[in-house]
């Protein structure tokens, strides 16, 4: 079977990226599964460019309306935001990442272009020039009242490869994808992914995805029980603009990581795949999920989803690494198996004036999760001194909450402060499974102290977990800030002006960030006796792990030095693809 799809990619490969649709794509967080559209021509990148920063272009940014009897004036450029037109516009219409929408009464006299979009039209309305629509959104940055285009994102070369193959119109578009779909790691070696996705328009602000998609291990069977062949069958209906709404619904039958908010997807697939080092543990999950969503402004969101799967333990595989091929990786720890039954919440607000790269903005966000389960089969192997005794009743129920919230902070015209308070676990019912608890160490969020350093497993000895460093505890918090300034430097090969635009050097070096970071955080055990601290009370400041380092931050890509300022830890080098947070 291994055999035959490896000889698939090999004959697809080719033929695909001939096709005229066919792109190859990078998509830095591979969770989930999501695969990323192909990119927009840099040629039709440039003309927008020029076009929204004409003198002569009158430029609204976020959801416009122009109703039938009125009339713009002059060319006009919308970004971030759906058109809504019923009235003339004398000249060109340029939309940014947004659909026009043109009513029977809508006269446009020049082009109309669409990026990121698609365009609505009447029979009836009238465009006197040419119409270009393209959904592939325009990757840009704002300098000022005008845009530019963004500089190559490194971090997208080192996520997720695939080849693509679409169909289809501006308002409904099919694929065919064949590409990794996850994180490279010991249990199941590189997931790669296969199967047709759909994203159709049923009417104007309503939208249906369909992600059909086989899922094969290249590690081999998880376990002896299980298959080389997953799958996740995702369906999502969204109705609106701003405000929007929707519902979801998942089948999936996948290797799941534990404590996946550390280090990004991508970091972690590379350094398991160069170093045979995998920072995250996983489990067998199989089951069905919903979501139901509503976004009332553009900065809020609020989801309500449940979830119910086959949860079991699966062991460490033998995939092969590049730099290093021990004659054994970390063993993956087993969790306490069962069929689980989990219905969360989580408000997000996010105000950040860009997503990827924020400089100014909050991120607030909060998720609860209550989970039981009728059948829990929990590993004996733990000690008392870890968790109590959970029950084999049918009554094991638990829950937890998790908040992040992040401030980006803009001091100077090149200097940032970023902060960080995120802290979550444990906070009624039963002792949490093994698979929800959690830890704190390096290289992220403390890069200046070892793996898992505070993991509450000193007790746990049974050969099970031998070398294992399995997260145990019940909660953790943790506070991080950095200063980031900006090296200003602009270096091109070809070209003896490198600000003209005009001379198009083939080669460019922009400045980078020095980041100044300082970490601090703890991972405790709650209950009464030893080594353990009652529900209502945090670990005291001086028991906190804290560190201080240094870095360059260049795009995302960045090399960091760390050291422990409380415990006797040697100096850490730390490279990420992405930023700290």
């Amino acid at each position: 079977m291994r055999a035959l799809v490896f000889v698939v990619l090999g004959a697809l490969g080719p033929a695909l990226a001939a096709a005229q649709d066919t792109a190859i794509v990078i998509q830095p967080e591979s969770t989930g599964l999501v695969l990323r559209l192909n990119e927009l021509p840099h040629a039709v990148a440039e003309d927008a460019v020029r076009r929204y920063n004409a003198a002569t272009t009158t430029r609204l940014v976020g959801r416009s309306r122009l109703p039938s009897g009125n009339e713009w004036r002059g060319d006009v450029a919308v970004r971030n935001g759906a058109v809504f037109l019923g009235g003339r516009v004398a000249g060109s219409l340029l939309v940014i990442n947004g659909d026009a929408i043109l009513d029977s009464t809508a006269v446009v006299t020049g082009d109309l272009i669409v990026l990121g979009g698609a365009v609505v039209r009447n029979p009836a309305a009238t465009i006197g020039g040419e119409v270009h629509a393209y959904a592939e959104p325009l990757a840009y940055r704002v300098k000022g009242d005008e845009i530019a285009l963004a500089a190559p994102d490194v971090r997208r070369w080192l996520g997720q490869l695939g080849i693509e193959k679409s169909w289809g119109t501006a308002d409904s578009r099919s694929s065919l994808t064949l590409a990794t779909g996850g994180t490279f790691n010991r249990v199941q070696g590189l997931p790669v992914v296969f199967g047709p996705l759909f994203d159709w328009k049923l009417r104007p602000n309503v939208r249906l995805r369909v992600d059909a998609l086989g899922v094969f291990r290249t590690a081999g069977d998880v376990s002896g029980s299980r298959s080389e062949l997953g799958y996740l069958l995702r369906t999502e209906l969204r109705a609106g603009d701003t405000p929007s709404y929707g519902i979801e619904f998942r089948a999936f039958d996948d290797v799941a990581p534990i404590e996946d908010w550390w280090l990004r997807s991508n970091e972690v697939g590379w350094a398991a795949f160069l170093f045979q080092r995998d920072y995250r543990d996983y489990y067998f999950s199989k089951g069905v999920g919903g979501r139901v969503f509503v976004q009332p402004e553009r900065a809020l969101q609020l989801d309500l989803d449940v979830r119910h799967d086959a949860q079991a333990s699966v062991t460490a595989r033998d995939p092969w690494s590049l730099f290093r091929n021990d004659p054994t990786w970390r063993p993956n720890p087993p969790i306490d198996d069962g069929h689980y039954t989990t219905i969360g919440g989580t408000v997000t607000f996010d105000s950040r004036n860009d997503r990827r790269d924020p400089t100014a903005g909050w991120l607030l966000r909060a998720r609860f999760e209550n989970s039981h389960s009728s059948d829990v089969v929990p590993q004996s192997a733990i000690p008392t001194t870890v968790r109590p005794p959970i029950p084999t009743d049918g009554s094991y129920e638990f829950s937890r909450l998790f908040f992040d919230f992040r401030r980006y902070t803009r001091v100077s015209p090149a200097g940032r402060v970023n902060l960080r308070l995120f802290a979550g676990g444990w906070i009624g019912g039963d002792a949490l499974a093994l698979q929800q608890r959690v830890s704190m160490g390096g290289p992220d969020p403390l890069p200046g102290y070892g793996f898992r350093h505070s993991a509450c497993n000193a007790d746990i000895i049974d050969p099970a977990f031998a070398n294992a460093r399995v997260a145990a505890c019940d909660r953790m918090i943790l506070a991080q800030a950095e200063y980031r300034g900006h090296v200003a430097f602009h270096w091109a090969y070809g070209s003896s002006r490198p600000e003209d635009e005009e001379s198009k050097p083939p080669f460019i070096l922009r400045g980078a960030d020095i980041v100044v970071l300082a970490d601090a955080g703890q991972a405790w055990l709650v209950g009464t006796g030893p080594g353990r601290l009652p529900s209502d009370r945090l670990p005291t400041l001086g028991s906190w792990l804290a560190d201080l380092g240094l870095g360059i931050d260049w795009g995302g890509v960045g090399m960091y030095v760390a050291k422990a300022v409380t415990a006797g830890e040697p100096l850490r080098f730390t490279l990420r693809l992405d930023h700290r947070f």
